[in-house]
């Protein structure tokens, strides 16, 4: 029998000494007075729980306890090699979310990546060092082989251009941060990193040696997408907003895209020559960078993973790339797109002049621009919207986002002491995590969406083109599996060539042996040396 349902008879009560229960009901008035203090103090303490905050503690009594708190590094420095050099004229480089400027100001990015820098040494009691390294894309990998094979342990982390680096991944330069063999910090499970990205950069998915993430903010920044000149698009189709509906109903396809192109076309000097002083209905630059974006979001299948060995097959050449080649050849030779140095003409407008002539009425549309360009038009005089590149089918039913072979990405070189692994991943780890939680809220909720956009509609555009990348491995590799993705598309294009099946036919084969190669190489340099 419980306590509660307990009872005390006649006989017992009558038998039940005085002096016991006086004691008795004096304790029950003092409990009496005591509760109500008692419950005010435990409201305050469950009060002061929920409302701490700050790198290493919870938000609330709910959350699980920080696995980093109590962490002691006891100001040991954490140095990064990080790139300061421009992939693009449009976008400028992505350093000042990862350095920051040191201090803060009026600016609500740079105060969150200062804040984000703060906090992340405050909860290792570590000391972030920066090291800038300018280098072109072509300077990139030699100069970082060369620093690895002296043996120089001067950086725990480099960030550079995506496919310098995955040229160096199958020679063993880095470390696999999806290696569980020592104690690793890095937590790929978590939305923070890019989990798909990095399989997709891997050679082989079990190794994982390039890093994309919140911290990395460049994946985010050189999203590809396309600018409209809302204005203009008005004056010609009466609503501005019509193109965003199309996007959500998944119509937008490059065959629906080429019929506004030919339509948009004005020889406005009456010179009957295409010059500057026309209006386009898209203004390129030279072909080769502004067809990359429209390569990846064409998704030709370049590769499949071999389900035994997880090694990629290459598989790009097929129907479906047949296809695409027609449709981008119709749409860089469209009257409505401007001479771009194809079939012996010469490209009217350079990467430097591209976004100006946009913003002041000579397209409709604008390539080669990406998510970070939007920090360059916030004093447009147009308004400009913001959508994804096409699909190749209506059926396709979902929109790919290309970065670009220039994005940079992360990675742990291999002269690093293997004895602080644990520390460089848990700074890495620590970084990306404090990044989600202050950097990206103000840049891509607040900057992108909404002080940077021209409108409401640019938000739900700029979900799709963050939620969908893809394709990134031919970004990555393609420079070392001779150029395919270049050869097949550009080439074929560029020329003017009717014979894409056999010119296709001879690269692929080039590509396979090479490929053979690169996973003969990182069989012996890196698998039997794991």
């Amino acid at each position: 029998m419980s306590i509660q349902s307990k009872t005390i008879n006649h006989r017992e009560k009558e038998c039940f000494p005085m002096n016991v229960l006086r004691k008795c009901i004096a304790f029950a008035l003092i409990l009496c007075m005591l509760l109500p203090m008692l419950a005010c103090a435990s409201d305050q303490e469950n009060n002061n729980e929920e409302k701490t905050t700050g790198a290493g503690n919870v938000e609330s009594s709910g959350e699980a306890p920080d696995p980093f708190a109590g962490t002691d590094y006891k100001g040991k420095e954490f140095r990064i090699l990080t790139s300061t050099n421009a992939a693009s004229v449009g976008m400028g480089n992505s350093n000042f979310m990862i350095e920051g400027t040191g201090q803060t100001g009026e600016d609500i990015v740079s105060n969150a990546v200062y804040q984000r820098n703060l906090d992340t040494e405050e909860l290792l009691n570590v000391k972030l060092k920066f090291v800038r390294m300018d280098q072109t894309y072509d300077q990139v990998a030699n100069d970082i082989k060369r620093m690895v094979d002296v043996g120089t342990d001067d950086y725990d982390l480099i960030i550079n251009d995506l496919y310098p680096l995955a040229g160096l991944t199958y020679r063993g330069y880095f470390y696999n941060v999806a290696d569980t063999g020592f104690e690793n910090h890095i937590d790929l499970t978590q939305n923070y990193w890019y989990s798909d990205y990095m399989k997709d950069i891997s050679l082989h998915e079990d190794y994982q040696f390039l890093m994309a993430g919140d911290y990395f903010a460049d994946v985010l920044r050189s999203a590809h997408c396309l600018f409209y000149n809302k204005n203009l698009y008005e004056n010609i189709y009466k609503d501005p907003d019509q193109l965003y509906n199309v996007v959500l109903n998944y119509e937008w396809t490059y065959d629906y895209w080429l019929k506004i192109l030919d339509n948009s076309y004005r020889d406005l000097n009456g010179n009957s020559t295409k010059d500057a002083d026309d209006r386009y209905g898209l203004l390129v630059m030279e072909m080769w960078g502004t067809m990359i974006p429209m390569i990846v979001s064409g998704d030709c299948r370049y590769y499949a993973r071999d389900t035994e060995t997880g090694y990629p097959t290459l598989t790009i050449y097929n129907e479906r790339s047949i296809k695409l080649v027609d449709t981008l050849y119709s749409i860089y030779y469209s009257e409505g797109t401007s001479p771009c140095g194809g079939g012996g003409t010469t490209a009217i407008f350079k990467e430097s002049d591209l976004l100006n002539a946009f913003m002041e009425g000579k397209g409709l549309f604008v390539g080669y621009q990406r998510l970070g360009s939007l920090e360059n038009v916030r004093n447009s005089p147009i308004s400009i919207g913001v959508i994804p590149y096409p699909m190749l089918e209506a059926s396709d039913k979902k929109y790919i986002t290309s970065s670009h072979d220039t994005t940079e990405i992360g990675a742990i070189p291999r002269t690093a002491n293997p004895d602080n692994l644990p520390f460089i991943t848990a700074c890495i780890e620590v970084l990306c995590r404090e990044s989600a939680k202050t950097v990206i809220p103000e840049y891509y909720e607040t900057a992108l969406k909404v002080k940077y956009a021209s409108d409401a509609n640019v938000a739900a555009m700029i979900d799709i083109i963050h939620d969908n990348f893809g394709n990134t491995f031919q970004l990555a590799y393609d420079t070392s599996l001779n150029s395919l993705f270049k050869n097949m598309f550009y080439e074929t294009i560029h020329s003017k060539s009717n014979k894409f099946s056999s010119s296709a036919t001879r690269s692929t084969k080039k590509a396979e042996n090479a490929l053979n190669k690169i996973i003969q190489t990182f069989e012996k340099d890196v698998v039997n040396k794991s």
